[in-house]
């Protein structure tokens, strides 16, 4: 069954350098749809982590091949990605079931992961899942 998938990016947001957006994928049809859950835990204690849930998440799903993640400049220049050195392993989930109009979403911190700049226009692609089932979604955000 196909999933719609878009990604929302919230007005108003003035600092590049913690612009989010939302992944959200919602079923449409009438029957249920198994997906990975996004929800990979929190940073344990002894971590120290010292960013967001949101850029953990993120972190991990990225680590492990659960979500790819691009950006280009207007120029159609892929950004590089900021590493983040550290090792975690993921506290993976039961799936989720979606039934027909259920939707979740995925806070996306891009601007931790990217060097934006303010008064820029980038499109931004992303791909969620696992082996049985992937979505993808791409949208343009400019960065006020």
């Amino acid at each position: 069954m196909p999933l719609t998938t878009v990604i929302e990016v919230a007005p108003g947001q003035s600092d590049a350098s913690a612009l989010r957006v939302i992944l959200r994928v919602t079923n449409p049809a009438g029957g249920t749809v198994t997906i990975l859950n996004p929800d990979m835990g929190v940073p344990s204690a002894a971590m120290h982590w010292p960013f967001s849930q949101a850029m953990y998440q993120t972190f991990l799903l990225l680590s492990f091949g659960f979500l790819s993640m691009s950006v280009t400049d207007a120029a159609g220049g892929e950004l590089p990605r900021r590493t983040i050195a550290t090792s975690a392993t993921p506290a993976l989930r039961p799936p989720l079931v979606l039934g027909a109009g259920d939707s979740f979403e995925i806070d996306i911190p891009i601007g931790s992961f990217y060097r934006l700049a303010s008064g820029n226009t980038y499109q931004v692609s992303l791909e969620y899942g696992d082996k049985a089932l992937r979505v993808s979604a791409r949208t343009q955000v400019v960065v006020l």
